[in-house]
């Protein structure tokens, strides 16, 4: 571990430098494959292209729901900088590549590899916690969620003017360069914490440590994610549902919002840069969240704070659906990302609180997985309830916070 005050901080403003810019790129070609889909791929046909739009969607969540616990694991046990390397690094791929495409099959497989390889959020999380002392992390983790907020504030805002003016596929290898300045980024600046595994050392005869001889089967023993810190623990399990809801709350009605805004707005001509503003607004909103919900949640506790936010976000959704136009639709959504913002971060300082530092990669690891699994089931539910009505996105998506809230509220209540 990074002893001195001034290493640790210098190692961790490079990464949430990185991290910021890692999530802009993404956000930067992400909301617009509906329209990229809709106008350059051809899928004319309205019920086709909510369903390819749901489908492209769920299987980089169901990919990244997969491969995050075993990533988070390799993290705890190798290193965690790697890890977030590997992410950026396969994302700059991947996501360039996207820019060919001629079908949405081809996307389709572009997608699945992406959630395969990438997963740069997690991987900041765990490498937070792994060169940031205890004391600091809470504090560490909001400002990281911060960076998170302001790169799905700006990404939107940048592909939305990209894809208008310069082309939907050029929105892609925008994100490629971003990612690729990200990665630079981390692999110049930021430094991962010294491991020394000593269940692989062994006392020769003149008592020095060798390294021990593995079999094949004890090393790909040890690629499979450990659930037991989670097994043991109540509070680690009711957080990972949350982080299952949010997620499936946020993707029911993100996917679907472009073709929403499209509706209210009666065609408008500039559709990419109309939902980069909604999107990067309500993102916005959800950075300066980040940083009110940690002051609040330290007046009133944490699990109060979780709650009460989840509890208002349930509320602030619903009158989306009644949005006549753009500036309706950009207020509420503001109001809705607040509550969301400031529920993320307090659940995050909750995981890394109720979790053994050893074990931490692997539990954000499955807390990743769960979000990815709610991110796959979103876009699902999002699709099915277009096909009745656009409108009917917002009181589902509502259901699902208040049924958080509620499970966590009679949870607390047992205690």
């Amino acid at each position: 571990m990074v002893n001195t005050k001034k290493s640790w901080k210098t190692n961790y403003t490079a990464l949430l430098l990185a991290e910021t810019l890692a999530i802009t790129g993404f956000a930067v070609s992400m909301p617009v494959i509906p329209l990229y889909l809709k106008d350059d791929i051809g899928l004319s046909d309205p019920n086709t292209l909510k369903i390819w739009t749901g489908v492209i969607q769920s299987t980089s969540a169901v990919m990244l729901a997969i491969f995050s616990p075993i990533w988070g694991h390799i993290a705890d046990l190798y290193s965690k900088r790697a890890m977030l390397l590997r992410a950026m690094g396969g994302g700059m791929i991947v996501v360039s590549a996207m820019s060919f495409v001629a079908n949405p099959w081809q996307l389709l497989v572009l997608r699945g590899i992406q959630g395969a390889l990438t997963g740069t959020a997690a991987a900041a999380i765990v490498l937070v916690t792994g060169i940031v002392p205890q004391a600091s992390i809470p504090l560490a983790l909001g400002l990281l969620q911060t960076g998170i907020a302001v790169g799905n504030s700006l990404g939107p805002l940048i592909g939305g003017l990209v894809s208008d003016f310069l082309g939907r596929r050029i929105a892609f290898l925008c994100t490629g360069f971003i990612l690729l300045c990200a990665f630079i980024i981390v692999a110049c600046f930021v430094h991962d914490e010294e491991k020394i595994r000593e269940e692989e050392l062994s006392l020769d005869n003149d008592g020095k440590y060798i390294k021990k001889k593995t079999t094949l089967s004890a090393r790909a023993k040890k690629f499979i994610p450990n659930l037991g810190p989670i097994l043991s623990s109540t509070s680690l399990l009711s957080l990972i549902v949350v982080a299952f809801a949010i997620q499936v709350a946020n993707n029911t009605a993100n996917p679907i919002l472009p073709l929403f805004i499209n509706q209210i707005s009666q065609g408008t001509r500039f559709l990419g840069s109309s939902t980069g503003i909604v999107l990067g607004a309500g993102a916005a909103a959800t950075a300066i969240a980040a940083i009110i919900s940690g002051k609040f949640a330290g007046k009133i506790g944490y699990w109060k704070t979780l709650c009460f936010c989840l509890a208002a976000a349930c509320v602030a959704i619903i009158p989306q659906a009644f949005s006549q136009n753009i500036y309706q639709l950009c207020v509420i959504h503001i109001a809705a990302s607040f509550f969301i913002g400031g529920a993320v971060p307090v659940m995050q300082v909750l995981i890394s609180e109720s979790t053994e530092r050893r074990h931490q990669g692997s539990v954000f690891g499955w807390t990743s997985s769960a979000s990815m699994l709610g991110g796959a089931l979103g876009p699902m539910i999002g699709s099915a309830a277009a096909m009745i009505s656009y409108h009917a996105v917002f009181p589902i998506t509502s259901l699902i916070l208040g049924l958080a809230s509620l499970g966590l509220f009679l949870r607390r209540r047992k205690k």
